[in-house]
């Protein structure tokens, strides 16, 4: 998930300024008299008012909600310090995203381009695609479980920012043919509003590693279990890093002679591995990776620390596998370090959101490899 940079914030605490920049014109004020200590944050041509409810009942809400029916205008509460606190956005976000083709073109050239790496995976030859497209049937089972993975985190993320009423494009899968081996990059969501609160912030962040999870684990549960075990040094290959999750799940799942076999994985468990690994490079807590999201809203500016030590892990970890100077890369350029700040960073998380945050933490320490992959 991708969230912009807040441009330009500004804080405006008079009322009668507040209801003159959310009205579309000045007939029709926004019910900014049923708030308390009003705040308007413009960013881009977006406008955001946050109040509380100076009086919270039923009635009250009904009242306000009647105020705000002939804007567009999206709206949500939250319960904060025992009160009521009311957030309208306007614009209001399109029901459908406008980029909804350009989602669906890409979709449907990932499942293409995964269809073709899950047969090869299956022992079709590369080229096979241009001789007997049919053969495509064959990678079925990895293409459906890797866009499965996919779409549950980026679906996760999306439902929890519609939820708060944010504007956030589907998900923009990245078909990658040929030169990756799992034929995709995976997918992004951009974030078109800001994030307002730490709340806000976890549960769009945690949403998408959490859902992705509870595809990923049955998945690589199935796929254990339907692997084969092979006498080692019997067939050259790709050695997997072991995640402690995966670790366990060989352990319990599946029955072979450690001291003379491997597991040779078949494209659902590969899939189910990738899923998990994915997930744990997302929450690294970094910037604007997922986990830079959690450990931002769970500690606030205590992230940035945390993710400049990790982001000299990634240096020292190249030593071993090359590939984390990439990642180093982008971070450095376009993930960034340090997390960007909220609209109004002062609002605390409750106990539970607070576990919900440490738990998705705990999905860096158990799906993570080191060293991912040895030839």
């Amino acid at each position: 998930m991708r969230n912009r940079f807040l441009k330009r914030v500004q804080l405006t605490p008079d009322g009668a300024d507040v209801e003159t920049a959310l009205s579309i014109h000045p007939a029709e004020p926004v019910g900014i008299e049923f708030l308390s200590q009003p705040r308007l944050f413009n960013v881009g041509n977006e406008k955001i008012l946050r109040g509380r409810l100076r009086y919270d009942s039923p009635s009250e809400r009904a009242r306000f909600e009647a105020a705000l029916s002939t804007l567009d205008v999206s709206y949500f509460y939250e319960r904060v310090d025992g009160q009521t606190v009311a957030t309208v956005t306007y614009p209001k976000a399109p029901v459908l995203p406008p980029e909804w083709r350009w989602n669906l073109a890409l979709f449907l050239l990932t499942v293409v381009s995964t269809l073709w790496a899950g047969a090869f995976l299956s022992g079709e030859p590369p080229d096979f695609l241009f001789r007997d497209p049919s053969k495509l049937v064959a990678g079925l089972p990895f293409s459906a479980s890797i866009m499965g993975i996919l779409a549950a985190h980026e679906f996760g993320h999306y439902i929890a920012a519609r939820r708060y009423g944010l504007h956030v494009t589907l998900p923009f899968f990245i078909p990658l043919p040929l030169i990756s081996p799992i034929g995709t990059l995976g997918a992004v969501i951009r974030m078109k509003t800001p994030v307002y609160t730490p709340r806000m912030l976890l549960d769009v962040g945690a949403a998408g590693p959490l859902a992705g999870m509870l595809v990923a684990i049955p998945v690589a549960i199935y796929g254990i279990q339907t692997s084969s075990a092979l006498p080692i040094g019997s067939v050259e290959g790709i050695q997997l890093g072991e995640p402690l999750l995966f670790k366990w799940f060989v352990a319990w799942f599946a029955s072979y002679p450690e001291e003379t076999h491997d597991l040779f994985l078949n494209p659902v468990a590969f899939a189910g591995w990738i899923g998990l690994f994915v997930t744990a490079l997302n929450m690294l807590p970094i910037g604007q990776l997922d986990g830079g999201h959690v450990l931002y809203a769970l500690m606030g500016r205590g992230q940035h620390r945390i993710a400049q030590v990790f982001f000299f892990a990634l240096l020292i970890m190249g030593w071993w596998w090359s590939g984390w100077y990439l990642w180093a890369i982008l971070v450095f350029f376009i993930i960034r370090i340090k997390h960007p700040p909220v609209l109004d960073p002062d609002q605390r998380l409750g106990p539970g959101r607070q576990i919900v945050g440490w738990l998705s933490v705990a999905i860096l320490i158990l799906c993570f490899a080191p060293i991912p992959f040895e030839f």
